[in-house]
C-alpha cells in the first residue's frame, strides 16, 4: 500500500502586513530582514505544530536558526529577542522557540 502524503500549508491573512507587531519590525533598521526571518521560522513550525526543535527533540540554538534559514547570526539573535518582545514567539523552559499565531495559520490536507 503507498504511503499517504499529507500537504501542509501556511495563510497569511490578508493584513498580515498592517498587523501592528510587524509594521513595528518592518520600521526597524533590518526590520524586513527580521520579517522573512519570521516567516521562515513559521514555515518551518508547520509540522511541529508552532514548536522549533531539530528532528522534534533539540531545540534550535541561534547558531542552527541562522544556518537552517540561511540568516545572518547577528540578525537571528536580534530577531528572535524582538519577537519574543513583541509576542510573535515565545521561548520555553527547555529553550524551544514556539510560534505563537501558528494554530491560525496552518492547514493541511492529504492527497485523498
Amino acid at each position: 500500500m503507498a504511503e499517504v502524503k499529507k500537504y501542509y500549508w501556511l495563510k497569511l491573512n490578508e493584513n498580515f502586513f498592517e498587523k501592528e507587531e510587524i509594521k513595528v519590525l518592518e520600521n526597524m533598521p533590518n526590520g524586513k530582514d527580521y520579517i522573512i526571518f519570521y516567516l521562515k521560522l513559521l514555515l518551518k513550525s508547520i509540522k511541529t505544530e508552532g514548536q522549533l526543535k531539530f528532528r522534534n527533540v533539540i531545540p534550535y540554538t541561534p547558531e542552527m536558526l541562522s544556518a537552517i534559514t540561511n540568516t545572518d547570526i547577528d540578525t537571528v539573535r536580534v530577531a528572535v529577542d524582538t519577537l519574543i518582545k513583541l509576542g510573535l514567539i515565545e521561548q520555553w523552559d527547555d529553550g524551544t522557540l514556539f510560534m505563537n499565531d501558528i494554530q491560525n495559520m496552518i492547514g493541511n490536507e492529504t492527497e485523498w
